[in-house]
């Protein structure tokens, strides 16, 4: 038995010691690249306005992104506005939710006791003792400090790459268009579709929330759009606010009528629009979702879930290429041994 090992074999142990150094790179940069993908994610979640710009109204590449970025803009600070004021709306009726938060938990801990259940000797106000809130307060100011900064950096490179994405009517890609508009094709699909999905069923979510009375409606909404990106499980963490406060405030007979209620209204986007859309815009089954969740969540952290879909998307495009042009220089080489 000889000791050398075949050609295939060797290929095959390159190939996985590539691929294991590549994860290993990707992991450890994670942050510096998360902020790259995110950036270019969103360039081509803003790069059809510019371009049917471009198309509509034979507008300069300066000004049709000057005007991107005005409407943009304009955009979120109306957006950033609204959702200031249900914000502020919530902090005025902090004391309320607290003082409905003891009588639940005080209610919570007498049911557990009498079924014989013991919580310990915790009671509702050592859970909300000022010491503790501060610490939050400031854990969540830090945090929120350290997203704003990456949140600035991701706008930048996100306008820089759509700079480069733009190209003005009747003149010739560069390589760096041509290649993003040809990898990011089901990218953009895909937020497209989910964009309008989103949207559909976070204004079906309103109105759900409005007829509860449930307070804040809008910001829920707002929370459940943005979540909406994230397969699967974004419905569920944008669930959990409003039902909790459902609770606190209606009880527990309205609390599961909103669960209810919202999860009636995702059945219906998930069974009914999503099948409809997802197959003519985009090719992805729900397994290679749930596998893309686990794998980029592992290499990226928690945006990994966010970019999950537009990598594996990416991906597939980059391997589908890559193998119809080593079929291609297979024939070639075919050809010129004959």
């Amino acid at each position: 038995m000889s000791g050398r090992l075949s050609p295939s074999m060797l290929r095959t142990l390159q190939a996985a010691a590539c691929i294991v150094i590549i994860m290993w790179f990707v992991r450890t940069a994670s942050h510096l690249l998360v902020l790259l993908l995110m950036a270019l994610v969103l360039a081509y979640a803003f790069a059809p306005l510019p371009h049917w710009l471009t198309r509509r109204f034979r507008l300069r590449k300066t000004a049709t992104v000057l005007l991107t970025v005005s409407l943009l803009g304009t955009l979120t600070v109306v957006t950033m506005t609204l959702l200031y004021d249900s914000v502020a709306r919530m902090r005025e009726r902090l004391p309320v939710y607290h003082e409905r938060f003891m009588v639940f938990y005080e209610k919570l801990v007498l049911f557990a006791g009498t079924h014989g259940i013991y919580l310990g000797n915790s009671s509702a106000a050592s859970l909300s003792t000022s010491e503790r809130f501060l610490e939050f307060a400031r854990t969540a100011l830090k945090e929120a400090g350290g997203f704003l900064g990456d949140g600035t950096l991701i706008l930048i490179l996100a306008f820089i790459f759509l700079i480069e994405m733009v190209e003005e009517a009747g003149t010739k890609r560069r390589p760096l268009a041509e290649k993003l508009a040809y990898y990011g094709a089901g990218v953009q699909r895909y937020i497209a579709i989910s964009a309008e999905l989103g949207l559909i069923t976070a204004i079906a979510n309103l109105a759900v929330l409005v007829a509860f009375r449930v307070d804040s409606p809008v910001l829920w909404c707002a929370l459940y759009f943005f979540l909406h990106f994230i397969p699967n499980v974004g419905f569920i963490l944008a669930l959990i606010p409003p039902t909790l406060l459902a609770l606190l405030m209606l009880g527990w007979e309205k609390a599961l009528l909103v669960a209810g209620a919202l999860i009636v209204t995702q059945m219906l986007t998930d069974y009914g629009l999503t099948p409809i859309l997802m197959k003519k815009g985009v090719e992805i089954s729900f397994l290679e979702m749930m596998v893309s969740l686990m794998f980029w969540g592992f290499l990226l952290g928690p945006a990994g879930a966010i970019l999950a879909v537009p990598l594996t998307l990416t991906l597939k495009k980059f391997i589908e290429r890559f193998s119809s042009d080593s079929e291609l220089e297979v024939e070639d080489g075919a050809l010129a041994d004959t």
